[in-house]
């Protein structure tokens, strides 16, 4: 199983900022974003204003917004690393995936019974009926 990271959310409280860019600017604060996203999680230590300087071509007012996204990703990853964190710590003292635990999969002894479609049909009109008679 991967650990990277893969991908980052875009807020509807975002939505007016981006909408207030010429399409052009928004294709630069868009591509801006994807690289801070894709660097941060690798390296907390990157800033947003390092990549911004990658894009002289954003207007101020596409920075601004970028600075308001990038607010988000940067919180949203750092909860994303602390939960990796979590995660990996808890595999390590219980030596076994979360997903193994008992009662998260399929129950070994369960008997899977399948039905032809006349039985199930059946088995509809007896539910219906039933639920007519209350």
């Amino acid at each position: 199983m991967s650990n990277d990271k893969k991908g980052f959310v875009l807020y509807f409280d975002s939505y007016p900022a981006i909408l207030s860019l010429p399409s052009d600017q928004r294709g630069w604060l868009l591509t801006a974003l994807f690289v801070y996203a894709d660097r941060i999680w690798r390296d907390m230590s990157i800033s947003l204003d390092e990549v911004l300087e990658e894009f002289p071509q954003l207007s101020d007012q596409a920075m601004m917004a970028c600075r308001l996204m990038g607010t988000a990703i940067y919180r949203d990853t750092r909860r994303w690393l602390d939960q990796r964190e979590y995660r990996l710590q808890r595999r390590q003292t219980q030596g076994t995936p979360s997903t193994a635990r008992p009662g998260l999969g399929p129950d070994p002894g369960r008997k899977v019974q399948r039905e032809t479609p006349e039985e199930y049909n059946r088995r509809l009109e007896w539910m219906a009926e039933l639920a007519r008679q209350e």
